[in-house]
């Protein structure tokens, strides 16, 4: 099949974080015999307020409130340090708050020894003798400052990836493990200078590790490229790599290495990676061969795509999926790969949408293609599923969770090989510009309530992007 090659600029960005922090002090209070500290008076388990436990008056009760009635001026706002110079005060030395004429705490009540250990507990050992207790107003010590939750943190919650959702064959993705149980590294830079490699792993909360690459990088972005894309289920054998050939309707990748690989990209409303696929970047297999684990043929298959359209691009292909080998001959249902495409390319060998200026969605069948318009604007961004199932012999595409269509029969006789190839249609040729977060393959036929699902769990995780139907 004949292509043309459109060109295309690139995605870069970056992203930053920001964290704060806050300290603050009290002043004594007055009243008991002999309140002193022995180790920094007394400290706070949760940053609360330091008390005497057993203070003939005005005690705190477990160190949360230390007020008094008749105390004349045991105030404080934050409790930081207090002493007993002869049974003054026992304060504490490193709670939060101490109350008193603020409003915040009283502090601590007379005791003999108004000791704490380490900052732990603010309270008094065996106080016996104290007289009055602190503040005249202090009503209760404030609670300890609490730990926020980190950005992107799960906060103890279950992960759930679309994996763990709809069941993949093979999975891929620059953001995230797709399934709660894979722990290894979600692709690898390359540094064009050197050809040094970097994996880039996964945080705590599953997410792209993104600590790692400005360093490796030297701080910019376009110093490296996606040198490898890992299988999340049949790891190492599935590899997406850049290729290597020279296509029959180009790009010509015979240099090897860095050649056809994509450019490393954050996408700014992330902050995490993105794959962009300009010509004439494309990924497939060591060697073209065909994947393990994925049955393709004539059976249950589905494909998932998280990503965005590429405004005003025509294409030659689908832009994921599974494909013959990039030499072998084009054969009508050979192909069953992702479409998302614009208008109608005049040589029409492309994908064709309806009309000249829509955009379209669907299945790339190998010239044979099924798809269905949705409109004259690209979505914002794209949550694509495209399936066949062979017992009612359709091809089923959705769009952010809602049905596009479903064609019974396919437009070609599918027959599908399992070679996958990412950028490039089944001959590995442009133009197939991609932008990518993640994308999978099942073995199966998904619900219509697994899609929901999955439109869920994209919009949970990606919290900066909407979906638009």
């Amino acid at each position: 099949m004949k292509r043309t090659v459109p060109t295309l600029g690139a995605l870069i960005s970056g992203v930053a974080m920001l964290a704060l922090a806050g300290c603050s002090s009290a002043t004594t209070g007055s009243g008991g015999t002999t309140g002193s500290a022995t180790t920094g008076a007394t400290g706070s388990a949760t940053g609360a307020t330091g008390s005497g436990t057993t203070g003939t008056t005005g005690s705190g009760t477990t160190g949360t409130t230390g007020s008094g009635t008749t105390g004349t001026t045991g105030s404080g706002t934050t409790g930081t340090t207090g002493s007993g110079t002869t049974g003054t005060t026992g304060s504490a030395t490193s709670g939060t708050t101490g109350s008193g004429t603020t409003g915040t705490s009283g502090t601590t009540g007379s005791g003999t020894t108004g000791s704490g250990t380490s900052g732990a507990t603010g309270s008094g050992t065996t106080g016996t003798s104290g007289t009055t207790g602190s503040g005249a107003t202090g009503t209760s010590g404030s609670t300890g400052g609490t730990s926020g939750t980190k950005p992107g943190s799960d906060a103890g919650a279950a992960y759930t990836g679309p994996c763990d959702i709809a069941g993949c064959a093979e999975a891929y993705s620059l953001t995230r493990a797709m399934a709660a149980t894979y722990t290894g590294p979600l692709f690898q830079l390359g540094l064009k200078s050197t050809k040094a490699t970097l994996d880039v792993g996964q945080t705590a909360a599953h997410a792209a590790d993104m600590t790692t690459w400005s360093a490796f990088c030297g701080g910019t972005q376009s110093n490296c490229v996606i040198s490898k894309i890992y299988a999340q289920v049949h790891t190492g054998s599935n590899d997406l790599l850049p290729a290597v050939w020279k296509t029959p309707w180009n790009p010509d990748c015979s240099a090897g290495g860095f050649t056809c690989a994509a450019p490393f990209t954050i996408e700014s409303a992330t902050g995490l990676p993105i794959l962009t696929t300009i010509a004439p970047q494309e990924y497939a297999l060591s060697g073209d061969v065909a994947a393990t684990g994925i049955n393709g043929k004539k059976t249950a298959m589905g494909i998932v795509y998280n990503g965005k359209p590429v405004a005003n691009a025509t294409y030659c292909c689908g832009v994921f999926g599974l494909t013959h080998a990039y030499n072998a001959a084009d054969t009508y249902g050979t192909d069953f790969m992702l479409a998302l495409a614009y208008g109608q390319p005049s040589n029409n060998v492309m994908v064709l949408c309806g009309t000249a200026n829509t955009y379209c969605v669907g299945a790339e069948e190998e010239e044979n293609n099924d798809l269905a318009d949705y409109g004259s604007s690209p979505v914002a961004n794209a949550l694509v599923v495209t399936q066949y199932d062979p017992t009612a012999n359709a091809v089923i595409t959705f769009l952010n969770g809602a049905q596009k269509f479903s064609h019974s029969p396919p437009k070609a006789n599918l027959n599908v090989s399992t070679n996958i190839h990412l950028g490039g249609g089944g001959d590995l040729s442009q133009p197939d510009p991609v932008l990518m977060r993640e994308a999978m393959i099942t073995n199966a036929v998904m619900s219509a309530n697994t899609v929901t699902a999955l439109e869920a769990d994209a919009t949970s995780f990606y919290l900066a992007l909407s979906f638009p139907q």
